[in-house]
């Protein structure tokens, strides 16, 4: 999935698919997606995020993510040269990981705006998008050394400092949402808690 990196420049239309909000949706937005449009917004991209896998050939550069391997996407996706996937839900091993230039970029929390802000007037609970709304998300530790077998997250047997609150802080949304695979697991976790 790396390749893309050096194609990522002003102007370029990008396309972001989350293929577990096309298959019925999520109480929790993509982070590696938001990364990924903050990146590209950064660079001069122009950022959509895309509902459905028709018409992918307009877009410069698609990137496809999902968490869960039962949602559904098209067997062929990846053979398109403009589609990068990427996500437990494609690679069980988590697959590669992104660039440190986008896995330490600020999410994009506007990229989801549109579709919750839709979906809510359709009639949906606003509580239903809080993560998508109220929380900065991000990991300040990463692994886990249990390796326990309903788990996906088996790529590092222990915990280490992956980033700063601040990388991921977005002082308009009220909460702070922390994705760590294994928090205690972390030596010097009450480091973070004083962060």
């Amino acid at each position: 999935m790396n390749g893309f990196l050096r194609q990522i420049e002003t102007g370029k239309d990008v396309g972001i698919i989350d293929a577990d909000l096309l298959g019925g949706g999520t109480r929790h937005p993509n982070l590696a997606l938001m990364k990924l449009s903050g990146y590209c917004k950064s660079q001069g991209c122009n950022v959509s995020l895309v509902e459905t896998y028709e018409g992918l050939e307009k877009y410069d550069l698609v990137f496809v993510s999902k968490v869960f391997t039962f949602t559904w996407s098209p067997p062929d996706l990846a053979e398109k040269d403009n589609v990068y996937i990427g996500g437990t839900g494609f690679f069980t091993d988590g697959g590669e990981n992104l660039p440190s230039a986008i896995e330490h970029h600020m999410p994009d929390y506007d990229l989801y705006r549109p579709y919750v802000e839709r979906k809510i007037s359709e009639g949906r609970s606003r509580s239903w998008y809080a993560d998508y709304l109220d929380y900065s998300i991000g990991f300040t530790t990463r692994g886990c050394f249990r390796k326990c077998s309903f788990c996906v997250n088996k790529k590092y047997d222990h915990a280490f400092r992956h980033s700063p609150i601040s990388e991921f802080l977005d002082t308009s949304r009220p909460y702070i949402y922390l994705w760590d695979d294994n928090f205690f697991a972390y030596p010097k976790w009450e480091e973070v808690l004083d962060e």
